[in-house]
């Protein structure tokens, strides 16, 4: 068996281009490097915030392990929309609780 290991660091422009293509693939590439790499921490945690709210699951479950990382990261984020959004993505589907609790506790945590 082979694995192919793909690095997460994509350039802000990249991400941008990426996450206006819109396939699922893309946009899950983009959120984890935004989540691992932005420096722009608002930016990054608006453009998760967005995604958060997504139809596709696999988008909201890198969206909200995005938050994680940023806050991780930073060791700040915006509590008073960060939140409430992700106990609204917990509500739309239930067989994220995991990944959002462990984004929950990474911004307890860290910041």
């Amino acid at each position: 068996m082979s694995l192919i290991y793909q690095d997460p660091s994509i350039s802000h422009d990249e991400a941008n281009r990426l996450l206006a293509n819109g396939t699922t693939a893309n946009v899950v590439a983009a959120l984890t490097s935004i989540g691992l790499n932005e420096v722009d921490r608002v930016w990054a945690q608006d453009i998760c915030l967005k995604h958060l709210f997504n139809e596709t699951e696999a988008i909201v479950a890198s969206a909200a392990t995005a938050l994680g990382h940023i806050a991780r990261r930073h060791g700040e984020i915006d509590t008073e929309t960060v939140l409430p959004a992700l106990e609204r993505a917990k509500g739309k589907f239930p067989s994220l609780v995991g990944i959002i609790e462990d984004t929950l506790d990474d911004i307890g945590a860290f910041t």
